[in-house]
């Protein structure tokens, strides 16, 4: 088994840059750290993932509210940080919660409607 460090170079097709960064940022503290062919990498600590413009901006996503984990990226965090964040998403109409024996987590949208899962093990 290979044991992961970190998230790294994962490509999001995003069909507005500054929306889809201001939101990385703002929820996440994401931070330009350099430019790829066909995108730009942001990262905070550790993670890094890559935001690309969709060929096609008019293009449709899968919804979240029908396919829920198609398009997911997914976030450990301790359990303050979880609570904190779903504050944060507290108004998020369509917000999935999960409430398990091993973990809760609770699934959002970014501006591209690509899922985001933030999760603490119990």
């Amino acid at each position: 088994m290979i044991k992961l460090k970190s998230l790294n170079g994962i490509n999001l097709k995003v069909r507005d840059y500054d929306a889809s960064f201001r939101w990385y940022h703002d929820h996440f503290g994401f931070e330009r750290r350099y430019d790829v062919e066909g995108g730009v990498v942001v990262g905070v600590g550790d993670i890094e993932i890559i935001l690309s413009p969709h060929l096609d901006p008019d293009a449709p996503l899968a919804d979240p509210r029908t396919v829920r984990c198609i398009h997911t990226l997914g976030f450990s965090v301790t359990k303050e940080e979880y609570l904190k964040a779903r504050k944060e998403f507290a108004d998020d109409p369509d917000l999935v919660e999960f409430d398990q024996a091993e973990f809760a987590s609770f699934i959002t949208a970014d501006p591209d409607d690509y899922c985001v899962e933030i999760s603490y093990n119990k």
